[in-house]
């Protein structure tokens, strides 16, 4: 399990502070790879130690759709993806009193060139530390990623591995790009900062990377996986 932390937060992160309070409990989970084949079998691993309890009710929703696949109580899963794409998993966990958390993670599902994954870390002032890893699959001549900031978030870069670019307020979104020739197994980095400015809502993230890896099949683009939001 990969360690997630909400710490103490001071005066600007109250808003995550309510947040967390509201359940007595956290939803999250990992999944056995974010980057299976078609029809693999991926397993869903609740994370105990967010829970603090038991007696819970955990559902799935696998596509994102609204309409969850599964509900059980119990807190290892597994699951197949029919076709290839980005798919958004949503965990709902309810506990007997109604009370309820929900976690979402993208999953790339089927071969690709490249994909990220991303992490969030709430810090102890209240930002939120982000961090996107990609794993290059393919030969590529090439990888940028495109990360949306959402509103009433400010940005900070704090360390863009190598790459090149800027970010554009006027979009709202960061630009950014790696001009080398990656060979498959090798992974870059890119973190960055979000500060809460006006706003009391906990951000959503999207973005994709994309790149190019032979003259004949040309471009892809592909939603990043990992966190897509904290805990609510």
């Amino acid at each position: 399990m990969k360690n997630r932390w909400i710490a103490q937060l001071g005066s600007i992160g109250l808003i995550l502070t309510f947040a967390v309070a509201t359940h007595a409990f956290e939803a999250d989970f990992d999944p056995s790879t974010y980057n299976p084949d078609v029809a693999e079998i991926v397993s869903f691993e609740v994370c105990e130690t967010c829970l603090g309890g038991s007696d819970f009710t955990y559902s799935w929703d696998f596509d994102g759709n609204g309409e969850p696949e599964l509900e059980t109580d119990q807190d290892l899963v597994t699951y197949s993806f029919a076709s290839a794409g980005f798919y958004e998993v949503v965990l709902t966990i309810s506990d007997a009193g109604g009370r309820t958390s929900v976690a979402r993670q993208g999953i790339v599902v089927g071969p690709v060139p490249a994909f990220a994954v991303r992490e969030l870390l709430v810090e102890s002032d209240g930002t939120i530390f982000v961090l996107i890893t990609i794993a290059i699959n393919e030969i590529a001549p090439g990888i940028g990623i495109e990360e949306y900031i959402p509103d009433g978030w400010a940005v900070e870069l704090v360390d863009p591995g190598g790459a090149t670019g800027r970010t554009d307020m006027e979009y709202r979104r960061q630009e950014y790009t790696w001009m080398s020739m990656f060979d498959p197994g090798e992974t870059l980095t890119f973190s960055y900062r979000l500060r809460p400015a006006y706003t009391s809502v906990l951000p959503t993230l999207h973005g994709v990377v994309a790149g190019f890896f032979d003259s004949v099949k040309g471009r892809f683009v592909i939603g990043m996986a990992g966190m897509l939001t904290l805990p609510r």
